[in-house]
């Protein structure tokens, strides 16, 4: 498998992999209040956003962050050292 093959299937697994943890946070800040998973506008309680709103918006840049490297070529989650690609630090995707 050539190189920009393995970019593209590596991309492809760290986007999917963060819409599963945006929408998982999503479910459980639902769950706690008692609203639809399927709802698209909500105001969630105080004591949910307490609990979860910095790790749903931590998620949701991170997503936001691979979709636009992945759009810019593939190469999400890397950074270029000394002309070869490196894994970004604290991001074991």
């Amino acid at each position: 498998m050539n190189t920009a093959t393995k970019l593209h299937r590596n991309g492809q697994q760290s986007i999917t992999g963060l819409h599963r943890t945006v929408k998982s946070i999503w479910n459980t800040m639902c769950e706690e209040d008692d609203i639809p998973a399927d709802s698209k506008f909500v105001v969630f309680s105080e004591d949910t956003n307490a609990k979860y709103q910095m790790y749903y918006n931590k998620a949701l840049d991170e997503l936001r962050r691979a979709i636009a490297e992945y759009q810019a070529g593939g190469y999400v989650g890397l950074r270029i050292v000394n002309g070869k690609a490196q894994q970004r630090k604290g991001e074991g995707r």
